[in-house]
C-alpha cells in the first residue's frame, strides 16, 4: 500500500474581487477574467514508501503526483527525464521510519511571493500537527533565513527540519503532503487575513507611507527612479529597500504602513503585513497580471495600478522589461487621489 485516502483540510471557496480602485474602462480586459474564481480543495495526503526529489516532486510507485508539481504540464518531464536523472546521478537518502515527514513546497517555493502566498497558507492548515512532523524544505539561503524566520513569527514549531539538497533523492517511509490552496497568483482571503493577524500581533502605530525601490536590482527596474523618488517624497513617502532586511524588520516596518507604492515584484508582497484598510499601488506594464491585486484585496487593502512605459516587448513578469514612469502623469492620476 503506497497511499491512503486524503483528508480534506479546506473546501473550495468562491472568491469575488472588486475592480482596481482606479480602473480605467480601457483596461477592463486586463482584469475582467479574474473578478471571480474558486480556490482548490486542499488535501492532506499520506504516501507510504514514496520518493521525493529536492525539487519537491513526490513519486508514488515511481509516478509523479500531479499535486506536487508547480505546473501540471510538466508531468512528462518529471515522469521520464527527471526520474531517470535522479536514479542515475542523485545521492540516495533513506529517511527514518520513526518519523512522519511533511512536504508543502514545489519547484517555485524559494521566491518571496510564492513562499508567503503559497507555502505558508498550506502550513497554516496543519499548524496544530506541526510538533509531530518533520518538515522537508528546499535547502536555499532564502528559506534558511526568511523562510525559517516566517515560521518563528507564526509560532510554527516542527519536530525537525529536513533540508533537501539538490543532489539528493529521498526515500520517505511516511510522507504527508498538503496540496495547493489556490492557483498561483490567487488568494484564499480568510487564510490570508489569518496570516496577516498572526504576523502583526503587536499593535503598531500606523501612518507611514512607503515607496519600495529596486535601485539595486539587476532587472525589472524603474529607469527614472531618482525622479520618481523625489516626487513621491514630496507626498510624504519614505523610500525603502527591504530586500536586505531581516524578516523581523520587514514585518515591523510594513506593519506601520498605510500606503505602499512599488513596481511589480517581491517588495509588494510585504503588503501582507500592513494593517487592513491600506492602499497598494502597483507600477506595471499593460498586460494581464493579477497576483498583487489579489494579495492586496485579500487582506483588505484598496488596489491601484499605474502602467509605466516599457523599454522592450518582454513581459514585466520575471526577468523581463524595465519601466519609465512619467512622473507628472503619475502625480495627477495616483499621488493626488490616494
Amino acid at each position: 500500500m503506497n497511499s491512503q485516502s486524503p483528508i480534506v483540510l479546506r473546501s473550495p471557496r468562491e472568491i469575488l474581487r472588486k475592480p482596481p480602485a482606479n480602473l480605467d474602462r480601457r483596461d477592463d480586459a486586463l482584469f475582467c477574467e479574474a473578478y471571480s474564481y474558486s480556490t482548490f480543495e486542499s488535501r492532506l495526503s499520506l504516501f507510504l514508501n514514496s520518493k521525493v526529489s529536492a525539487q519537491s516532486v513526490v513519486y508514488s510507485r515511481f509516478v509523479p503526483q500531479l499535486g506536487s508539481l508547480y505546473r501540471a504540464g510538466d508531468v512528462r518531464y518529471y515522469r521520464f527525464r527527471h526520474l531517470v536523472k535522479m536514479f542515475l546521478t542523485a545521492h540516495k537518502v533513506v529517511l527514518s521510519r520513526d518519523r512522519t515527514h511533511l512536504l508543502v513546497t514545489d519547484q517555485e517555493s524559494v521566491g518571496h511571493f510564492h513562499w508567503f502566498t503559497e507555502v505558508l497558507p498550506r502550513l497554516w492548515l496543519v499548524k496544530d500537527r506541526a510538533s509531530d512532523l518533520v518538515l522537508m524544505l528546499p535547502d536555499s539561503s532564502y528559506v534558511r533565513e526568511t523562510g525559517l524566520a516566517s515560521l518563528k513569527a507564526l509560532g510554527l514549531e516542527f519536530k525537525e527540519i529536513c533540508w533537501m539538497e539538490s543532489r539528493d533523492f529521498y526515500h520517505v517511509p511516511r510522507l504527508f503532503h498538503v496540496s495547493k490552496v489556490c492557483e498561483t497568483g490567487q488568494m484564499d482571503d480568510e487564510l490570508m487575513l489569518e496570516l496577516n493577524r498572526a504576523f502583526t500581533r503587536k499593535n503598531y502605530e500606523s501612518g507611514r507611507k512607503l515607496y519600495v525601490s529596486r535601485a539595486n536590482a539587476e532587472f525589472r527596474k524603474i529607469l527614472n527612479e531618482g525622479e520618481l523618488e523625489e516626487r513621491v517624497k514630496a507626498y510624504g513617502y519614505e523610500v525603502v529597500q527591504p530586500e536586505g532586511w531581516p524578516l523581523e524588520k520587514q514585518i515591523s516596518v510594513f506593519s506601520e504602513c498605510v500606503s505602499l507604492i512599488g513596481i511589480h515584484g517581491a517588495g509588494l508582497t510585504n503588503c501582507l503585513f500592513m494593517p487592513p484598510g491600506g492602499t497598494v499601488v502597483e507600477l506595471r506594464k499593460r498586460e494581464p497580471n493579477y497576483g498583487y491585486w489579489h494579495l492586496a484585496e485579500s487582506v483588505g487593502h484598496k488596489y491601484y495600478y499605474y502602467h509605466g512605459e516599457p523599454d522592450s516587448e518582454l513581459s514585466l513578469i520575471g526577468r523581463g522589461c524595465n519601466l519609465t514612469i512619467p512622473v507628472d502623469d503619475f502625480e495627477e492620476k495616483i499621488l493626488k487621489i490616494i
